[in-house]
């Protein structure tokens, strides 16, 4: 955990991995009943628990800085607004909840949840008194993290890899964001990788993810050739899905929705023309760099069974998303994966309009 940065928001922690490989994840009651920032906290933790594989579970701990300030209606309260907005199958992963509490009166810990989520949740509870019973549950937390829970010193959290806007990553010579230019020369490096059946589609150790990610936060990019190529690929699929803001505006993929797939050629390249007019240097050069290799790995097919069609599928979402995610338009998820289709096939057109320009 680096000093020198700030929360991305107050009273959410990332806490490191328990013993069994699952992330651990902090609520605190103090900070976030001050700030009220409730909606902030339910979507900043929703977008963690979408950064790690879907059926792996994760420990969530909520305790207070302030002694004997919590019991069980302040709890169930706080799980009430801080997690109403979290999808349910989300909160189906978590493998245990527990509440920090030296309160004498804290109540019975069954009063802890909320009705509405008391079937999935009521098994899971355990209540302790401080920091030092962690380990009877397998947790260990890192001394800075358990001295700041007890409000010993000022913790200050880690700014996060995923989660960012593109711009904010170091830049490197060639324009694109240096962990980008060092994946895609791995690749290039090792082209057996791009050989493998299910490239890309496949996810790799979160074990690994996890290491990956620390060290590209220090800005170790030779991590990555030292890496196995599925766990580059998560990475790569993570830090996309996840920015802050995607590489195409959001509203970019509402176009593309309602857009007819079967859009003659020249038409497709002048509307893709008039939206890389509006992106910013490192998100124009980010797409055709991609894009570029995304055709370049479609012409593996034969061996790693990741045909345009398959690759579109899985990357189109590191491209193009809605403000608010919509599990039900599956229609319009599969017309803007048909556009990104076309786009991979044409992008030698706008390389070459973009040379010409450059010229």
């Amino acid at each position: 955990m680096n000093q020198g940065k700030s929360y991305e928001i107050q009273g959410l922690l990332k806490a490191g991995i328990d013993k069994n490989q699952q992330p651990i994840y902090v609520l605190l009651y103090n900070l976030i009943v001050h700030n009220k920032n409730y909606e902030e906290i339910a979507k900043k933790f929703e977008s963690y628990l979408q950064q790690f594989r879907p059926f792996k579970g994760f420990v969530l701990i909520i305790c207070s800085q302030d002694e004997g300030l919590m019991n069980a209606k302040n709890v169930k309260n706080l799980i009430k607004h801080s997690l109403k907005k979290v999808d349910q199958s989300q909160l189906k992963r978590i493998d245990k909840l527990i509440v920090i509490s030296n309160n004498q009166n804290y109540g019975k810990k069954e009063k802890t949840i909320p009705f509405q989520l008391k079937g999935l949740l009521k098994d899971k509870v355990h209540l302790l008194i401080n920091t030092s019973f962690l380990d009877t549950l397998d947790i260990e937390l890192h001394q800075s993290v358990q001295k700041f829970l007890c409000n010993q010193i000022e913790y200050q959290e880690q700014q996060s890899f995923y989660g960012r806007d593109l711009e904010s990553y170091p830049i490197g010579k060639s324009g694109l964001p240096i962990f980008l230019e060092e994946i895609i020369k791995y690749y290039k490096q090792n082209i057996d990788c791009l050989r493998q059946e299910g490239i890309f589609r496949l996810s790799g150790s979160h074990e690994l993810e996890t290491k990956l990610v620390e060290q590209l936060l220090q800005e170790n990019y030779e991590a990555i050739q030292h890496s196995e190529s599925d766990v580059i690929a998560t990475v790569l699929k993570n830090t996309l899905v996840n920015l802050k803001n995607p590489i195409f505006p959001f509203e970019i993929y509402a176009i593309l929705r309602d857009t007819n797939p079967e859009l003659p050629i020249n038409e497709f390249i002048d509307m893709f023309s008039i939206f890389f007019a509006h992106l910013s240097k490192v998100n124009r050069l980010t797409v055709f760099r991609l894009v570029e290799f995304i055709k370049f790995v479609a012409g593996f097919e034969n061996e790693n069974k990741m045909g345009l069609h398959n690759l579109s599928i899985v990357f189109a979402p590191c491209f193009f998303r809605t403000k608010e995610a919509n599990q039900l338009d599956l229609q319009g998820a599969k017309t803007v994966v048909l556009h990104f289709k076309s786009l991979i096939k044409n992008i030698d057109e706008f390389l070459e309009k973009q040379m010409r320009l450059s010229q």
